[in-house]
């Protein structure tokens, strides 16, 4: 947990996870904004098995914790509410809106499965999350994956309630969910890269759409109603595997990636062949998150150093005075402190 006072960070409070922390996820529904769900992975070889034997499969543990955060309480604001053990969780995140008036949590794990949990209110303000149902995608692979079709602040009404996954075979899964039952079906699978699929997200203000990124290093397009042929495919931009993508949920054509080449690019999806803005965070790019409030600001989760602020305006405001053509690169700002990086995009 961080604060920002004066423009510098202070931690305020540490927590032991036992399993490795890969997944992190404030709830954004209105009255719930203080509960927090982290979802860890650790890979382990089975007791007992020596270290040149791999007859076996190796052991994917995980768990999943919810927290609460006090202000009211300033020695340790997060408390630890419930804890699950499950297998891996590779990634989670929230429905952005109330579904039949329940809170629900996506998680994408070890055994191939997307599953849902639904939170549920307990006697003194207390919560906890109950599964309400799971569909396996592949028993053979990896789920790495999820986003809700619902980023977007306002939903039309008609719009249907859509998850999409990918997995370690390449591959993208198009679920539907049942809003009455919370119940999951399968739409669509199908191969969208050479090696594992690290990420998928969709377009938030055209829900028809989504993207992918791939350790194939490829950033691709598609249209849900056409599957087969991606829209389009970026092959040169990022130099490694793509990990991470999200689609801005305040402004329209804009989408922010990352990749394990420590790159964070900006782009405008009305002109896919050149990036808005190429920044390096000295880092492996394993998730971004739009500011909810401030939509201008994107946070990169960077492998092995820590975090990084990127304050998008410039970059944003260039898009949108000058596309179609393409734009011109920015250059970087730093603040004094190490661990609080401002990029001027």
């Amino acid at each position: 947990m961080a604060g920002i006072r004066a423009g510098r960070l202070r931690a305020l409070q540490a927590v032991d996870t036992e399993l490795t922390a890969d997944s992190v996820e404030w709830c954004p529904v209105e009255g719930c904004q203080h509960l927090l769900a982290c979802g860890t992975y650790q890979l382990r070889a089975p007791r007992d098995q020596p270290a040149l034997d791999s007859s076996e499969p190796q052991v994917r543990l995980g768990r999943l914790y919810l927290f609460s955060f006090s202000e009211d309480d300033t020695a340790k604001p997060l408390l630890e509410v419930q804890r699950r053990d499950s297998s891996a969780v590779l990634d989670m995140k929230w429905c952005h809106i109330p579904v039949s008036g329940h809170v629900l949590l996506g998680l994408a794990n070890a055994s191939g499965s997307v599953g849902l949990l639904r939170l549920m209110e307990c006697e003194k303000s207390s919560f906890t999350l109950q599964p309400v149902s799971s569909l396996t995608l592949d028993e053979s692979s990896l789920s790495l994956s999820l986003d809700w079709s619902t980023g977007k602040s306002v939903r039309a009404r008609e719009q249907p309630l859509k998850i999409i996954s990918s997995d370690s075979k390449g591959q993208l899964h198009l679920l539907m969910v049942n809003e009455g039952t919370a119940e999951l079906q399968l739409v669509a699978s199908w191969p969208a890269h050479h090696f594992e699929a690290w990420i998928a997200a969709f377009n938030y203000w055209q829900t028809e759409l989504v993207y992918s990124g791939g350790d194939d290093c490829l950033l691709r397009g598609w249209d849900t109603r056409m599957l087969g042929t991606p829209v389009f495919t970026s092959k040169s931009r990022h130099s490694m595997g793509v990990c991470s993508i999200q689609s801005s949920p305040h402004q329209e054509h804009i989408l922010a990636t990352g990749s394990y080449d420590e790159h964070v690019l900006l782009w405008d999806t009305r002109n896919i062949r050149q990036p808005l803005a190429d920044v390096p965070v000295q880092g492996g790019v394993w998730r971004l998150r739009w500011h909810p409030v401030h939509h201008h600001l994107l946070l990169a989760a960077c492998m092995h150093n820590g975090f990084k602020i990127l304050n998008c305006q410039k970059a944003i405001e260039h898009s949108f005075a000058s596309c179609p053509s393409p734009c011109e690169k920015s250059n970087l700002k730093t603040t004094s402190d190490s661990h609080h990086y401002i990029a001027g995009l």
